[in-house]
C-alpha cells in the first residue's frame, strides 16, 4: 500500500518556489507581462523537477493562503500522487478509522487516495459530512468506513 512519505530536504526549496510563484501571480499579469511569464515557467520547472511531479501546476499555488498554510502546501506538492491499488476492505478500514490522527497534508493526500482507490469523488463527504449521505451526523469512523467499503465502485 502506497504511503505520503515526503522527502523533508526538499521542503524549505519547495516552500520558496510557491512562495516565490504566489507572490509573482499576485504582484504580475503572468500571462500578458513577458518577464514574469518567463519567470512563472521557470518555477513551474523547477517545481516539477524537485516534487519529481511532471503533472504539478505551479498556478494551483496561486492563492493557498486562502485555505492552508505555506509549510502544509509544500508539504503536499512533495507527497506522492497517490496511484490505484487493489486495497482490501481491511486496508481501507485502517484508512478511515486513523484518517483523523494526520497532518493535514497527510489526511488530504489519504483522501486523495481514497477517491483514486474507491472510485468516490465526495469521499470527503463521508469523513466530515456523514449525514449527507444518510449516515447519522455521529457515525463513527468505523461505520463510516463500512459504508465506504459498501458503496466503493
Amino acid at each position: 500500500m502506497q504511503k505520503p512519505i515526503i522527502d523533508e530536504t526538499k521542503l524549505s526549496e519547495t516552500m520558496r518556489i510557491i512562495e516565490m510563484a504566489a507572490e509573482l501571480m499576485a504582484e504580475k499579469d503572468c500571462d500578458e507581462d513577458i518577464e514574469a511569464k518567463t519567470t512563472l515557467e521557470k518555477l513551474q520547472q523547477d517545481l516539477r523537477i524537485i516534487t519529481d511531479n511532471k503533472k504539478i501546476n505551479i498556478r494551483d499555488y496561486e492563492r493557498y493562503w486562502s485555505a492552508v498554510d505555506l509549510k502544509t502546501v509544500a508539504e503536499g506538492a512533495l507527497m506522492p500522487v497517490p496511484e490505484k491499488e487493489d486495497l482490501s476492505d481491511a486496508q481501507i478500514k485502517e484508512i478511515v478509522v486513523n484518517i483523523l490522527q494526520y497532518s493535514e497534508a497527510e489526511m488530504t493526500w489519504w483522501l486523495n487516495y481514497l477517491k483514486v482507490n474507491t472510485g468516490l469523488n465526495n469521499i470527503s463527504d463521508y469523513i466530515f459530512y456523514p449525514d449527507m449521505l444518510g449516515l447519522d451526523s455521529e457515525a463513527s469512523l468505523e461505520q463510516i468506513a463500512d459504508r465506504i467499503i459498501a458503496d466503493k465502485k
